[in-house]
């Protein structure tokens, strides 16, 4: 479980861009509420926009090819007022796409490219709240960011795999597949979560880390409240949830009916 003492930024390479992971449950109510900068969706738009942006991300990408040792994972993120997937090869890369909307619906691209000398250690940027001392090397600093505006989302998808494919020229080439059963867990734990929490309709942050669900994704309410959704594996959730009327501790199942798939989408895949 994240707690009050991991506010840290986490730096890797590899099979995964640099992230930034700002989580703290733990911290004053009105101090949380100042983590929200930027666009942060409530929880009614997230189980609303995920599934359908996953849905039409699968059928476009079907129609684009990868190296057939590299496979795709998508994370919901929410990163400088930009709410929706990072493609993440599973190789690799310092070249990273994120397609998604900004609070205004304007669909938007984000590529973000990593310098090569970026530092591939885990690093504690802070504790507690406060920065911890030394030499170390802000990521932003390393970054070049770009958006680009789309008229809609079905081009500014196509925009965004037809980037990802000049990334990985190599062959022999397969069509790009997005796993599918795992996101749907999400959504079925995000509609749950939001029959619980109708009334209030808090907003929730996505980090952008791979199984991320384990750790939580962070709730926060407009009158202090907080609270936590949480993966204990892919099929069982936990709902918490702490405000000045009541506590809220709710845990639940879920089973997946099987669907047919899809174009571009399979059905395996990891914990988001």
């Amino acid at each position: 479980m994240v707690t009050g003492t991991f506010l840290c930024a986490l730096e890797k390479t590899g099979a995964g861009r640099p992230w930034g992971l700002q989580s703290d449950f733990t911290v004053p109510l009105q101090q949380g509420l100042k983590m929200l900068t930027g666009f942060c969706p409530r929880l009614s738009e997230a189980k609303t926009l995920l599934p359908v942006l996953r849905a039409q991300l699968a059928v476009a990408a079907a129609r684009h090819t990868l190296p057939s040792n590299v496979s795709l994972e998508l994370l919901p993120i929410i990163e400088d007022g930009l709410f929706g997937y990072e493609l993440v090869p599973d190789c690799c890369t310092h070249t990273y796409l994120v397609i998604g909307y900004r609070q205004t619906g304007q669909a938007v691209v984000r590529r973000t490219l990593f310098c090569e000398h970026a530092p591939s250690a885990l690093r504690l940027a802070a504790l507690d709240g406060k920065p911890v001392a030394g030499d170390r090397v802000v990521i932003r600093q390393l970054a070049q960011q770009r958006d680009s505006d789309f008229a809609d989302i079905f081009t500014a998808i196509d925009s965004a795999l037809a980037q990802l494919v000049t990334l990985f020229p190599g062959r022999p080439r397969k069509p790009i597949e997005v796993q599918v059963d795992v996101h749907r867990y999400l959504d079925e734990a995000l509609v749950i979560a939001h029959t619980y929490l109708r009334d209030l309709n808090p907003h929730i942050r996505f980090c952008g880390l791979p199984q991320e669900a384990q750790y939580g994704f962070a709730l926060i309410g407009d009158h202090g409240e907080h609270g936590e959704l949480v993966s204990r594996r892919p099929d069982m959730w936990v709902l918490r949830w702490k405000s000045s009327a009541a506590d809220i501790y709710e845990e639940w199942a879920i089973a997946l009916p099987p669907i047919s798939k899809a174009p571009g989408a399979t059905a395996s895949g990891q914990p988001p």
